[in-house]
């Protein structure tokens, strides 16, 4: 089952009342993950995306979740 599907699926937050990780942050996380799929992931790559990589972990963090 794709990501969508099983956060459509099931919207409910999980039990300690935060949303599921899966389901927050999508535009961030997808921004993150083109910019390294282009870049790689090694230093060089990671280094081109650090803008991404940092706006992606400040949204999770908003949301409770420490990546």
């Amino acid at each position: 089952m794709a990501e969508a599907e099983a956060c459509s699926m099931d919207n409910k937050p999980a039990e300690d009342g935060k949303p599921k990780p899966c389901c927050v942050c999508k535009p961030e996380k997808e921004a993150r993950d083109q910019c390294l799929l282009f870049n790689g992931t090694e230093a060089a790559g990671t280094e081109k995306c650090k803008e991404f990589i940092e706006k992606y972990k400040a949204c999770m963090k908003g949301y409770g979740f420490e990546i």
